[in-house]
């Protein structure tokens, strides 16, 4: 494996974790019926990290497609 796909790794396994507290805390907030601040605080950094989980994988695929792995 190269260098570069296990820092992918790594990143890609920092990000599905927060994206699996994210998720909890928003099952949290939606089930105590709090729509506040903290729940769209949240949602926001769940798109971001979405948005990050997306960016880091499709790098991945190009750079097997192009033959860099």
């Amino acid at each position: 494996m190269s260098a570069t796909l296990e820092t992918h790794r790594y990143f890609l396994t920092l990000l599905i974790w927060s994206l699996i507290l994210e998720i909890i805390v928003i099952a949290y907030y939606a089930g105590k019926g709090d729509f506040g601040f903290y729940l769209q605080l949240t949602a926001i950094m769940m798109l971001i990290t979405v948005l990050g989980i997306w960016a880091i994988v499709s790098k991945i695929r190009r750079e097997i497609r192009e033959g860099y792995l």
